[in-house]
Order: structure tokens, then sequence, then C-alpha cells
């Protein structure tokens, strides 16, 4: 995360904060003014899709039509894609309970003590099958 921050004696330190600042007031005022209902909706269509970008990211193609089963609990008979389910459901609700404030103790949102917390509970989630992988060009694997 080094590259995301800046030193102390950057010259561009004083008007980024200055951005960060208006964006944050900007962003309350936008909050403030939307209907809890839109809230809780946007809110939910947002994880959902975060989740399947970042899966995407990581070469897990869990399409959104299957994501949205997976949230009433219904599964793909297919052990795979079922697998790639229960991990976008973990990835969804680890997400509801940081977004709901439901992180333990007061630490900062990226330090090592709240990062392995996060880490631990969606690593909970999982089914046994992606708790385990192996390099594809070794084939050693580590869980």
């Amino acid at each position: 995360m080094e590259p995301l921050l800046l030193g102390k004696t950057s010259r561009h330190r004083g008007e980024l904060t200055d951005l960060a600042v208006d964006l944050v007031a900007l962003s309350t005022g936008f909050r403030r003014s939307l209907l809890s209902g839109l809230i809780v909706s946007w809110g939910n269509l947002v994880r959902s899709m975060n989740c399947y970008y970042s899966n995407l990211i990581e070469g897990h193609d869990t399409h959104p039509v299957d994501i949205e089963p997976a949230l009433k609990r219904e599964y793909s008979t297919d052990l795979r894609q079922r697998n790639l389910q229960h991990e976008a459901l973990a990835h969804i609700s680890v997400q509801e309970r940081i977004d709901a404030g439901g992180l333990t103790g007061p630490g900062r949102a990226v330090d090592a003590e709240r990062l392995s917390e996060i880490h631990k509970r969606f690593f909970e989630l999982l089914p046994e099958e992606l708790l385990w992988t192996a390099n594809p060009e070794t084939g050693f694997g580590c869980g």
C-alpha cells in the first residue's frame, strides 16, 4: 500500500488532503440526501458488484446471475460453481460486517490486526475445497 501513501514532505500532500476532505464532505452530504431504503438497496448492489469484479481479478468468474441465488442459499449442483458461490457469499458477508461497523477493536481499517480479522472471518465461511491452493507449474500445494 505504500505507493498510495504520501510522504510528509510531499509537495502534493496539502492539496490532496484538501481534496480528500472535500470528497468526504460531499459524499456525506449526498448520503444524507438519500432515502434509507435506497441506501440499503445500493449497498447490496455495490457489494455484489464489488464481489464479482474482485473475484474476477483473482480468476474466479462468479457471474452476478450465480451470486444472486447464493444470497438466497440456492446453490449450483456443479461443485466448482457451488464453491465459487460460497466464496462470493463469504466475500459479501464479510463486507456487510465491515459496512455495519462489526469489526472488533478500535483499530484503523488497514492495521494488521484488522486485516487479520477480516482474513479470518472470510476463511471461516469458505468451503474446505477453497482453503487449499496449488502452484499450477509445480503442483505444490498449501492451505
